[in-house]
Formats: C-alpha cells, sequence, structure tokens
C-alpha cells in the first residue's frame, strides 16, 4: 500500500452520492470544517471522477487540518 499520495493519483473507490464502485482522484481543494465557518485552502482529498464529491480525506492531510483549527 502506499503511504503518501499526491494531486492526480487514482484510486478504486465506492461513492455513496453514484452509490457504485466509481474510479476517484486525489486533488487540492478547500475544505470547510464542519459545524464552523472555518476553510481551509490546499488540502488533499479524494474526489469522485464522475460527480466531483469529495470521497474522504487521507491521513497525510489531518495535521493541516489540525493546524488550522488552532489558528482561528
Amino acid at each position: 500500500m502506499k503511504s503518501l499520495w499526491s494531486a492526480g493519483d487514482l484510486v478504486a473507490s465506492n461513492c455513496p452520492h453514484c452509490r457504485k464502485p466509481v474510479q476517484a482522484r486525489f486533488e487540492l481543494r478547500t475544505v470547510r470544517m464542519p459545524r464552523s465557518r472555518l476553510s481551509v485552502p490546499n488540502v488533499l482529498v479524494d474526489v469522485c471522477a464522475i460527480c466531483e464529491n469529495v470521497l474522504g480525506i487521507p491521513s497525510q492531510s489531518i495535521p493541516q487540518l489540525r493546524e488550522a483549527g488552532m489558528a482561528k
């Protein structure tokens, strides 16, 4: 298993919006934190290639989100 992902990498995933297996890619996007007005730019996320919904956030992006949450 690959430990670090980068933008443009492809992975097989299940999309809950499309309700089927899809090919997803990693992209840099702005992520809005739940229950907050805080938006974090340039976060690596897993995106469905069909519907463009965010499927997940890899563990390597979690420190970036934590740092932004502490700075508010």
